[in-house]
């Protein structure tokens, strides 16, 4: 029935595009793949890099990142500039942008359909969204507890209907194009969380009119809006000709000018007038059309690594790299003619979780030395070496190299394979050899990589007796499964939503359980405090020290095992302008254009 409704809502919205000279005439059409599927489009449901990639590109957000700067750096986006904040570093007052406008559609009935002004309420209620409970989004780890009566309208709203009309003192529109909110302590990251498109105003009165649908029936202020979703497959975007003035950056790194990435600085963006992306969830698929020339961009799967990159000697599973002057990697001849080559080092966690609510693996009694054991039954550098050509960081903990607070001398109690006390372990949870245990079940992605990579954990598992289970599922399905708790162990990664160690430390707060980020609802009362009392502090020695404490609990509880940060390869062919990397930046789309396209009108 909702395929149904996301076809017809797409023809509806191509007509249109159609009646209002929105159909692109220039044939600036942008085309790349996603190695993943987008399961919502509603910034209130974001649930992984590929959601935000979707929303990014048709929600607009209060800040946006400098898009060449590195270091990172905000810029106001709707908003006029950057806030007003109090001296006590929790009270934010912003003044928005007039004079921008929605798309037009059906469900601003008070205008005909004509879109309406983008308003303060608009933020407000946006949040307001992400407090109802019956919403239960995804997205309210970003901002729950934090500001005192939004938690409030929360609390109220848990027998009884979510009152949207309420007006509370700390979070509120001043007037129509003024925001003001109260935060119960100071929260330095503030600025990053504004910028992120699940923190995009959007109309109340559109997210209503199609309720559950809203997912999939987009209505934003972003450079693109939607015209055609097919599931599974492929999403098509055309350009919003009600965005905002917005033009392409005039300065950036040294790199981006050798790179020529500053020639179009000060054109007005978005370039393309339509941007078509295929989904895929195998990755073979994808690297096939990519050679083909069909997409703009591509991003290099690790099992096609040796065929893209020379290799100086091999030894087994382990490769070195031949390198050149500034230690990057060297393209083979074949590719070194077609594309250019960009690493892209991730702030990265890629882990196994184990449900902490799980009455097998979970808790701290029998459930911690089966993890244990697990954790010291898997080699996770024979992992690195097997499955991503021995490139990944392997650290200890939570805290990814990349981030200040990160400490490389911390090592792992549980890391190396050693069989032995494993098993020791597994005998004193009172499963000798695994007698007793139940066969234990892991959730994860279909792509081949995935699917290969839990079965090198499955088989080291069964050396210690250990039987596992691998269900493997589509990425919207996944989510779905884990913000329902019906996941028993996971293999995930989280990719950084802001470039502070904070948003891997929250991964570990018990009030993050899902719906929220923290997908294996590890709950323990002295690193909630612990995090509770790292909240206000700027990165800072003294705020190392708390998250050191907080990784030496996490590394004795073993919530999950890992840890590994990956480098990203993109490949970038030379028609491709302006596309500089960086995975949280979700809306490279607008800044990009293909050498030989027409001029803007």
């Amino acid at each position: 029935m909702r395929t149904k409704t996301i076809i017809a809502a797409a023809s509806a919205c191509a007509l249109a595009a159609c009646s209002r000279g929105g159909t692109p005439s220039g044939g600036r059409v942008l085309e790349y793949g996603a190695l993943a599927v987008a399961g919502s489009a509603d910034p209130n449901l974001v649930g992984s890099m590929y959601d935000a990639d979707l929303v990014g590109l048709l929600y607009d957000t209060l800040y946006e990142y400098e898009y060449l700067a590195r270091p990172f750096k905000l810029k106001p986006a709707l908003a006029a500039a950057m806030p007003e904040v109090s001296k006590d570093g929790r009270t934010y007052t912003i003044k928005l942008k007039p004079g921008i406008f929605y798309p037009d559609d059906a469900c601003f009935k008070a205008t005909g359909g004509k879109g309406r002004e983008f308003e303060a309420k608009d933020f407000v209620h946006a949040l307001y969204r992400k407090a109802d409970p019956k919403m239960k989004s995804n997205t309210w780890w970003l901002v729950g507890g934090m500001i005192e009566g939004l938690d409030g309208l929360r609390k109220a709203a848990a027998d009884k209907p979510f009152d949207y009309a309420a007006e509370i003192p700390d979070l509120k529109a001043v007037d129509r194009h003024t925001v003001s909110f109260r935060l119960k302590t100071p929260f330095p990251q503030i600025l990053w969380v504004l910028a992120k498109e699940s923190m995009a105003p959007h109309p109340l009165e559109c997210a209503q009119f199609y309720g559950e649908d809203f997912a999939n029936h987009p209505v934003g202020l972003g450079p693109f809006r939607m015209v055609e979703w097919q599931k599974n497959a492929r999403y098509t975007l055309v350009r919003n000709e009600k965005y905002r003035e917005d033009a392409y950056p005039s300065e950036g790194e040294e790199d981006d000018k050798a790179a020529g990435r500053l020639a179009d600085a000060g054109k007005r963006l978005p370039f393309a007038d339509k941007v078509i992306v295929h989904e895929f969830s195998q990755t073979q698929p994808y690297w096939l059309q990519f050679r083909a020339g069909k997409f703009a961009w591509g991003r290099v799967p690790g099992e096609f690594t040796e065929e893209v990159f020379k290799v100086a000697s091999k030894d087994g599973n382990k490769k070195v790299w031949e390198r050149d002057a500034k230690g990057r990697r060297v393209l083979s001849d074949e590719y070194a003619k077609k594309y250019a080559y960009y690493p892209l080092f991730l702030l990265d966690l890629i882990y196994r979780g184990f449900n902490y609510e799980d009455p097998v693996v979970g808790g701290d009694g029998k459930g911690k030395k089966v993890r244990q054991a697990l954790a010291l039954a898997h080699d996770i550098d024979a992992e690195n070496d097997l499955f991503y050509n021995g490139l990944n960081v392997v650290y200890a903990g939570i805290v990814p190299p990349g981030v200040q607070g990160f400490d490389p001398k911390v090592k792992n109690p549980y890391k190396g394979q050693d069989l032995e006390r494993a098993r020791k372990l597994l005998a004193e949870a009172g499963y000798p050899e695994g007698k007793g245990l139940p066969e234990l079940q892991e959730c994860g992605s279909e792509d081949a990589r995935s699917v290969e990579q839990a079965s090198f954990f499955i088989k080291n598992a069964e050396k210690i007796g250990v039987k596992i289970n691998y269900e493997a599922m589509r990425f919207a399905e996944l989510t779905k499964k884990l913000k329902e708790k019906r996941c028993q162990i996971m293999g995930l990664a989280w990719g950084g939503d802001w470039p502070d160690a904070q948003n891997f430390v929250q991964l570990a707060y018990g009030p993050n359980k899902s719906p929220g980020s923290n997908n294996y609802n590890y709950d323990k009362p002295e690193v909630n405090r612990l995090y509770e009392q790292s909240l206000p502090m700027p990165p800072s020695p003294a705020r190392d020290a708390i998250y050191q404490k907080i990784n030496r609990i996490i590394l004795e509880d073993q919530p999950f095992h890992g840890s590994m940060a990956r480098t990203r390869d993109y490949l970038i062919p030379a028609d491709t302008l302006n596309f500089k990397p960086e995975e949280m930046i979700p809306n490279h789309a607008k800044y990009v254009r293909l050498r030989g396209w027409p001029e803007a009108k």
